[in-house]
């Protein structure tokens, strides 16, 4: 039998950890983190990293980088391409699992030939978007990459900041980059699984794991963050909630303000990764929220 990889991508809360975790219990395998926020070493109560200590199969990029620490998609790409290799070499399966699409995309189609750009220059396009409004950097992308602009929606403030980075770092439009062809690095068939949900039901489940935050000591957790001195553009002070708890810490709001305004930035994430993954994942397997046993056998049968 070929080597085979593991895909299970699924919105937050959607049970993707524990699928990934129940195949692990029938397979040999390692399970390695495409979540990006997950990568890091704080926060683990605030964004919901698995306790994979207690686990059986060995988990990889869990808890991994300071909460400055910038990793790009094609850093991943690059440790997770040899992680891979490595756990093949050992006759098991690499079960990859997560919620950050881009991760996925760059497995699967391979990654754009776009160089490494100087991270500020995002941090001066973000300080524009927040002194000139995103209209502004939306007006400037139609100027400078109408074809660019043409596909990416005037409110989508991440794509746009994207695309103007990319030709100030490098001097090309980033629609000439989307004609170029893509660099696959990932060796073996991925055998390919997204997680789906009726909105309603993962809204709940979101609403419970963030009841059950405060419960755990989320508060206490950020308090340790904000003793950190993180700049606030590093990459864990971005985490939903960061900003709410903080507010509640220095007086500004109360504990039922800051939890319904967590839940709230948490069902719009939810809402836009299931509208990515449905429209970038339509030929992935489906695996129903409520799987059982019987699931888990039929991803097994596929390898």
């Amino acid at each position: 039998m070929k080597s085979k990889i593991i895909l299970i991508s699924g919105p937050t809360a959607s049970g993707k950890s524990s699928l990934a975790s129940g195949i692990a219990e029938k397979i040999s395998s390692e399970i390695i983190n495409a979540d990006s926020i997950q990568l890091y070493k704080d926060l683990r109560i605030l964004t919901a990293r698995p306790l994979v200590e207690k686990e059986k199969a060995k988990h990889h990029f869990y808890g991994l980088l300071s909460g400055d620490a910038k990793w790009s998609v094609g850093k991943w790409v690059e440790e997770t391409t040899t992680l891979c290799k490595n756990i093949i070499k050992k006759n098991k399966t690499p079960i990859i699992v997560g919620g950050t699409g881009f991760y996925f995309k760059a497995i699967t189609d391979g990654l754009s030939p776009i160089p490494d750009i100087d991270y500020s220059i995002r941090e001066d396009l973000n300080a524009l978007a927040s002194e000139e409004g995103l209209d502004f950097l939306y007006k400037d992308l139609q100027k400078i990459d109408f074809p660019a602009s043409e596909k990416i929606n005037p409110n989508d403030k991440q794509r746009i900041i994207r695309a103007l980075e990319v030709f100030r770092g490098t001097k090309k439009r980033i629609s000439d980059y989307w004609e170029m062809k893509r660099e696959k690095h990932l060796e073996g068939q991925t055998v390919n699984f997204r997680i789906e949900a009726d909105r309603e039901w993962i809204y709940n489940r979101c609403d419970l794991r963030i009841d059950k935050m405060f419960d755990d000591g989320v508060i206490d957790e950020v308090d340790e963050l904000r003793k950190k001195n993180y700049l606030k553009d590093s990459p864990i002070m971005k985490a939903i909630g960061v900003d709410e708890i903080l507010s509640l810490i220095k007086g500004e709001s109360l504990i039922e303000e800051a939890s319904k305004l967590i839940k709230f930035k948490t069902h719009q994430y939810a809402k836009r990764q299931s509208t990515w993954i449905n429209n970038q994942m339509i030929t992935w397997n489906k695996v129903n929220a409520q799987y059982s046993d019987k699931n888990i056998d039929d991803i097994i049968k596929k390898l």
